[in-house]
């Protein structure tokens, strides 16, 4: 047996706990929170470029643009998906608004990073699409997507818009799946006023009610039977109700989704 002298010993007994503490902390959590930043938009557009190659033929042609138009009968997808790219963008932001700030970032900073980041990934699926046969790169998405990450900055700033108003997306059943992300025939995409965001009326049973005006597209993936409509309706506001009763988190993921077939509503067709 070796024998190692007494003050080596010592030495290494005190580098044990020190050891230890490195092990139960972890190399993501030693990270510098700029460097967490960094890794977290790498990791989302690296997702976002495999996704695409999966399933939207990205590499398959040239550097190209694409116009999809905006929201006219015979538009891409009759301006769903530009709802669609608002809203991701949006709520993406939103959440790795959330993320950064788990990180160490300031509320402001976390938000601002936010927005960026969100708006950097969505950037980077749009250059997926330019080199993709069927895609190309559109610059109306584009537009979309900067509008939502600006409106993430602008629902953090004044938070009095942000009590009354949400941004949602509602997946319903309507046809078979054709693509998780491109499926709008499945969609609706709603602004919701929630009551309980005004102060007379926070002592009334409306509180627990929400207005919604909202958009929805139908046939443009598998139908020559394109149908575009606006619509009116009204919800409880499932956010608030699961909030009272202590599920926090997914009171804040209903800020966002809107529960299926939760929505009482009025149809116009365009």
């Amino acid at each position: 047996m070796l024998l190692l002298p007494p003050a080596l010993m010592a030495q290494q007994k005190s580098q044990v706990p020190a050891v230890q503490a490195d092990l139960e902390t972890g190399w993501w959590q030693s990270l510098p929170k700029e460097e967490k930043r960094n890794y977290t938009v790498l990791t989302s557009a690296a997702l976002v470029g495999l996704w695409g190659l999966a399933t939207w033929d990205y590499g398959s042609s040239g550097m190209h643009l694409s116009s999809e138009g905006w929201f006219e009968q015979d538009s891409k997808h009759g301006g769903a998906d530009k709802l669609g790219h608002f809203w991701f963008t949006y709520s993406f932001a939103d959440a790795l608004s959330a993320l950064y700030e788990s990180y160490g970032y300031d509320a402001e900073t976390a938000h601002r990073y936010g927005a960026i980041s969100s708006w950097t990934v969505q950037m980077a699926m749009e250059v997926g699409d330019a080199s993709s046969e069927s895609q190309g790169f559109s610059w109306e998405d584009s537009v979309v997507n900067t509008v939502g990450a600006l409106t993430s900055i602008l629902m953090y700033k004044y938070p009095e818009i942000n009590r009354k108003i949400d941004f949602r997306m509602e997946y319903v059943f309507n046809v078979k799946v054709e693509g998780i992300f491109d499926d709008y025939s499945n969609h609706f995409y709603s602004l919701a006023l929630k009551l309980d965001g005004f102060d007379s009326l926070e002592d009334t049973f409306l509180k627990y009610f929400e207005l919604h005006v909202g958009y929805y597209a139908r046939g443009y993936e598998n139908t020559d039977e394109n149908k575009r409509a606006i619509y009116g309706g009204i919800s409880l506001n499932f956010s608030r109700l699961f909030s009272q009763y202590g599920y926090h988190k997914t009171g804040k993921v209903l800020e966002y989704f809107q529960v299926p077939y939760s929505t009482l509503k009025v149809t116009h067709g365009l």
